[in-house]
């Protein structure tokens, strides 16, 4: 697609999403493997064993769900770089995404290995300081961020926000700061999917993780959430489920995310992208300003 064919294709996208507020999938979450290389404490996606989704059968939802409105795809697993169909890798499937109408694709990876994929945008999880990201991930954050330094990609950096690695938001944004210049950090809040566990953020450690983000974020840390998304991970002020996004993995398709319909997930959730993507359908200006870098 063409430069000039691309922009007329975001233009009528921008005003289907903002000013007719169609309600459709716009956003489509594909999960091309659940196989991963890291055991996050947070996660259970890897003990699925799931195989790798064949190429045929991503391009068929890929078409179906372009059909019914989606035009930005995140590609996430597991570990998607770990993808692969015979002599396909990753690169096919946003190649792929582009030719079928996506006008963005990104992809959320743990950055353990090189992050070489032509997406869009690149998400690269990090969740502390060395010691406190080894316990929670089991990953290296030296090697994840010499991974996402060399990606080519824009990029951002994700941290989920626990009752582990609350206390070391300051540090971790002035250490990635020294290291990235430049490069944001996106922060959500831990979801309980599987119930309330010792990660878990209760209403009053929620709060505190909100106030510090905002403090963080008026200091001039690379803090890439808005400030009104931020205000909105308060306790009780979430949006709740929308049909404005859809997950899609191995075993069947998902308004919202794949935990939909467990009130303890909704009610606790801490997608902040979600909150920022209403924001900016709401025409907020400060949300518009952040999310502008991953546009």
């Amino acid at each position: 697609m063409g430069r000039l064919a691309q922009g007329v294709s975001m233009a009528r996208f921008g005003i289907d999403f903002a000013v007719l507020r169609r309600d459709r999938p716009y956003v489509l979450g594909l999960a091309v493997t659940d196989r991963c290389n890291l055991r996050c404490r947070h996660c259970r996606v890897w003990r699925s064993h799931g195989r790798h989704m064949p190429l045929s059968r991503i391009e068929g939802i890929l078409r179906r769900f372009h059909a019914r409105g989606s035009r930005l795809l995140y590609l996430e697993g597991g570990e998607p770089y770990l993808w692969r169909d015979g002599p396909h890798r990753l690169d096919a499937v946003i190649r792929r995404a582009h030719e079928l109408g996506y006008l963005r694709v990104h992809i959320y990876s743990n950055g353990t290995l090189p992050l070489t994929a032509p997406a869009d945008f690149t998400w690269i999880s990090a969740d502390g300081l060395h010691e406190t990201n080894r316990s929670l991930r089991g990953s290296d954050l030296d090697a994840v961020l010499e991974h996402a330094g060399a990606c080519p990609t824009p990029k951002a950096l994700l941290y989920t926000v626990n009752t582990v690695n609350r206390a070391e938001i300051p540090s971790f944004l002035r250490y990635v700061e020294g290291r990235l210049p430049q490069v944001p950090v996106m922060f959500q809040l831990h979801t309980p999917y599987y119930g309330v566990d010792g990660l878990f953020l209760d209403g009053q450690a929620r709060e505190a993780a909100v106030e510090t983000l905002l403090d963080c974020k008026r200091a001039g840390l690379p803090v890439l959430n808005s400030v009104p998304g931020l205000r909105r991970l308060r306790p009780g002020r979430g949006s709740g489920p929308r049909s404005l996004w859809c997950v899609v993995d191995g075993e069947g398709e998902y308004p919202c995310c794949r935990a939909l319909g467990d009130p303890a997930v909704c009610e606790h959730c801490g997608y902040a992208a979600c909150e920022e993507i209403l924001l900016v359908r709401n025409f907020n200006p400060r949300a518009i300003a952040s999310m502008w870098t991953c546009m």
